[in-house]
């Protein structure tokens, strides 16, 4: 069984992949994964440069993520070509990631912040949803990544086309800090648990 779990940026999707890891749970994060990939595939870091020109990267072959953060978020064409390039490949990534996990365990967990506009759900068996109000969102990346706000507005303005589409996801998980998810994800980690005995 394959779950996916998205959200926009400060839902709590990395939090609630914690506990599924606790619990037993592989995860896939389609972010950091990209991220390595685009430092660490030649055919990648070839077309980003191409596109974005050398100051994409560091000297030490680091990401420039200030520079990419600038061009992609202020250019929508830009954004879209850098998915392009990188998503096919992290797509390709995970398919290999996914055959060996599904040996050894019943279920694996896909964390990406988009899934629904690019397809990516229809392939996964549950998708599950992580929601939190915009104000809770803002603050929580302001602590953990201090970037400026002013970015991070953009990101979840950005994101709203993404959001738009939830209503597609089979669960959702609602992380305003007011009621107790554990719980919640220890009942779905028994059901995914399962699932392959359902089928049979």
């Amino acid at each position: 069984m394959q779950v996916g779990i998205t959200g926009g940026i400060g839902a709590g999707k990395s939090y609630i992949c914690r506990i599924f890891k606790v619990l037993g749970a592989p995860i896939y994060n389609a972010d950091i994964q990209a991220k390595m990939l685009m430092r660490e595939d030649p055919k990648i870091i070839k077309e980003i440069i191409s596109v974005f020109g050398k100051d994409a990267y560091l000297q030490n072959g680091m990401l420039n993520r200030p520079f990419l953060a600038r061009q992609i978020f202020s250019d929508k064409r830009k954004l879209e070509t850098m998915n392009s390039i990188v998503h096919p490949r992290v797509a390709d990534h995970y398919n290999d990631w996914v055959r060996i996990e599904l040996q050894i365990h019943p279920y694996v967990v896909k964390e990406a912040a988009l899934m629904f506009t690019n397809g990516n759900y229809k392939k996964l068996d549950k998708v599950i949803v992580v929601d939190a109000p915009i104000e809770k969102r803002v603050q929580r990346v302001l602590e953990r990544d201090h970037r400026p706000k002013n970015q991070i507005e953009d990101i979840i303005n950005k994101q709203q086309g993404e959001e738009k589409l939830f209503n597609l996801a089979d669960i959702k998980l609602q992380n305003d800090d007011s009621s107790l998810l554990i719980p919640e994800i220890i009942n779905l980690h028994r059901s995914f648990s399962n699932y392959e005995i359902l089928v049979k």
